[in-house]
């Protein structure tokens, strides 16, 4: 049995994490928790009966009552509650993304090095979807050259959904030090990350391709490796319209990033173009759960077309990641999201905001 921290108990705690950890109770107990709400941090400790709470996550890494936390705070934070928890012995699951910077991340990447024995998984939860290792199994069980790639996140659905689903606790007593104390780190870290004359554009980009994008440039790059070259970069909408066109071994892909249209939708693919057969990967959203997933096969000849569809596949891929990160810390094994896998996704983010610009439509 591990003994659980969780750090950050915000909404995707609260829709994903904690109710699938309480169902995963032969591997899992939830021994102490934190936020720096002390509203949440009372109402999520009462709800699933927790030990120990705390308001400052430092304390919650210090206990002697955990094995392994849960990393969900904001995204500036991951990079200092990773190394405390290394450094106080314990495991980490961190969600996406690992930093918000490079810089930060290779100084993690450093002192992990010291703690060979200790996990660390980063929460690339599409990675771990049974429909994306059934296309992933079908393109290297036959594999094809492949001649187009395009991916895209298109959403409007939070909101809506939850309004529809499960109840979130919203706390309003964050004081306002803390707040601005929050803002400050993270634009120090924008600012490390592609520099402090970083337009407002390119800063909602770059928080796009962290906060969404980073999954299916995770997934993309699991199948095909990193792009070899960045060709073109267009943006609009102060930032939050975005695409990208790149290179990779022998074919050219493009990505879609829109986030601010208005008709709820989740419209995230992965559909890849070789000659006579063509693979779609569709995700949907991890706001509402055990929500069927297919793998959709197109083949041709000159004659006649054959399209199988493989599933639907009702395993949650929240639940799928999380039974991994258990596994791991049982056996030793390394996850396939490390932070070094992470940092790939940096390195294509910096570049892409690098060569924002001329291609940017107000």
């Amino acid at each position: 049995m591990i003994r659980l921290g969780i750090i950050g108990l915000g909404e995707v705690a609260q829709l994903m994490h904690l109710p699938i950890i309480h169902d995963l109770d032969k591997d899992y107990e939830i021994t102490a928790v934190s936020d720096v709400s002390p509203s949440l941090v009372e109402f999520i400790a009462k709800k699933y009966h927790v030990a120990e709470s705390y308001t400052n996550p430092h304390q919650l890494l210090e206990s002697e009552n955990i094995d392994a936390v849960l990393i969900l705070s904001p995204d500036q934070y991951h990079g200092e509650h990773i190394s405390r928890a290394l450094k106080n012995g314990k495991h980490v699951f961190v969600e996406k993304p690992v930093t918000l910077c490079s810089e930060e991340l290779a100084e993690v990447i450093e002192l992990k090095k010291s703690y060979p024995h200790l996990i660390v998984m980063v929460g690339f939860m599409r990675r771990y979807e049974g429909t994306f290792l059934k296309a992933k199994e079908i393109l290297e069980k036959e594999p094809k050259k492949t001649q187009y790639l395009r991916f895209r996140d298109i959403i409007l659905e939070g909101p809506f959904f939850i309004g529809q689903t499960r109840p979130i606790f919203y706390p309003d007593d964050i004081s306002d030090e803390v707040i601005a104390e929050s803002e400050a780190k993270k634009k120090a870290q924008l600012d490390s990350g592609i520099g402090v004359t970083a337009t407002e554009e390119q800063r909602t980009t770059y928080q796009m391709m962290t906060g969404l994008g980073c999954h299916s440039f995770s997934a993309v790059r699991e199948l095909f490796g990193v792009p070899k070259k960045i060709l073109s970069v267009t943006t609009a909408a102060k930032g939050e319209q975005v695409v990208v066109v790149m290179e990779f071994d022998g074919f050219i892909a493009i990505y879609e990033l829109i986030n601010n249209q208005q008709v709820v939708q989740f419209d995230a693919s992965i559909e890849i173009f070789q000659g006579d057969r063509k693979v779609l990967i569709k995700y949907e959203t991890p706001y509402i759960r055990h929500q069927p997933t297919t793998v959709e096969v197109v083949e041709s000849t000159a004659t006649e077309t054959k399209t199988t569809i493989y599933g639907p596949d009702f395993k949650d891929s929240f639940h799928t990641e999380l039974e991994v990160f258990a596994q791991c810390i049982a056996t030793g094994e390394e996850p396939k999201t490390t932070l070094e896998d992470g940092m790939e996704d940096l390195k294509i983010f910096e570049e892409i905001v690098a060569l924002m610009g001329e291609g940017c439509i107000s």
